[in-house]
């Protein structure tokens, strides 16, 4: 089995038992049967032996990105629309990497990448920092939103005129997504009630279901349901909002980064509907 002639193995056996100072097997004649030293010896080396094995598994699967962590950081409406079939179909690939998520609100996206206690973002654009890298996946705009027996439902696209004295449920005041949507309410000179605010749009329809207000949201993207009890119309002046995956510039090469990123694209672009 070794390719090795019987007398070279029995060379090798004695030097051994010199080198430990105790007899591996017991000689009767011809016959050999291992000591009780040796049995034990030989649990040890097998021990050692499946220890290695293990080691040169390990190292393929890191080779392979098989195993591995991952830190993510997105935004509450991606955790809402994407994630779940993100995480599934990643972990089918990749069943032995471990994948911790944040959630945060999108100005702090930036904050968790640069001090790197996340290695990937998934958020929505702008993020002008040339630190970081964006890499486009998914084109969205804002939308309005709406109870369903709210007189806008007789529009095909609402502006800001349309919503003049309505009550208006924002974003919280630290978004930037609540600043532009502000600035284009200000610039028309069309005053809101502001009496409610929410960190997420997940929060907000839910509280535009309930009949209490409108609101702006986005980017809202093709094929997807915000919230029973309401209606969704465009809204003018558009407002352009791409869901992009983000990483720093100077990052180390990580294929394990690469394969969460190519999963996003073909999970998000070329995957089912996500109704």
């Amino acid at each position: 089995m070794l390719d090795v002639s019987q007398p070279a193995i029995s060379r090798l056996v004695k030097d051994l038992e010199r080198v430990l100072g105790f007899e591996l097997f017991s000689r009767q004649g011809r016959q050999i049967t291992p000591t009780i030293e040796g049995r034990m010896f030989f649990e040890e080396v097998e021990t050692s032996h499946l220890g290695l094995d293990q080691l040169n598994q390990s190292a393929i699967n890191i080779r392979d990105h098989k195993e591995g962590s991952l830190r993510i950081v997105t935004i509450p409406s991606v955790v809402t629309m994407f994630i779940g079939p993100i995480l599934k179909a990643f972990n089918k690939a990749y069943p032995l990497v471990a994948v911790s998520l944040e959630v945060q609100p999108t100005q702090r996206v930036f904050e968790y990448l640069t001090s790197g206690q996340c290695d990937l973002g998934l958020s929505t654009l702008p993020m002008e920092n040339p630190a970081v890298v964006s890499q486009p996946v998914l084109a969205g705009q804002s939308v309005c939103i709406f109870p369903k027996s709210h007189k806008l439902r007789r529009l095909k696209r609402v502006t800001p005129t349309d919503l003049s004295d309505e009550e208006f449920i924002s974003y919280k005041s630290d978004s930037v997504y609540r600043h532009k949507v502000d600035r284009l309410f200000a610039k028309a000179k069309v005053r809101r009630s502001l009496r409610y605010e929410a960190r997420t749009t997940d929060a907000i329809c839910k509280l535009v279901a309930t009949g209490i207000g409108v609101s702006i949201v986005g980017p809202s993207f093709a094929g997807l349901k915000l919230e029973t009890g309401i209606e969704v119309r465009p809204f003018e002046p558009t407002l352009h909002g791409d869901l992009a995956l983000l990483y720093l510039r100077n990052r180390e090469s990580s294929r394990l980064i690469n394969a969460f990123c190519e999963t996003v694209i073909k999970t998000i672009r070329g995957g089912p509907r996500l109704n």
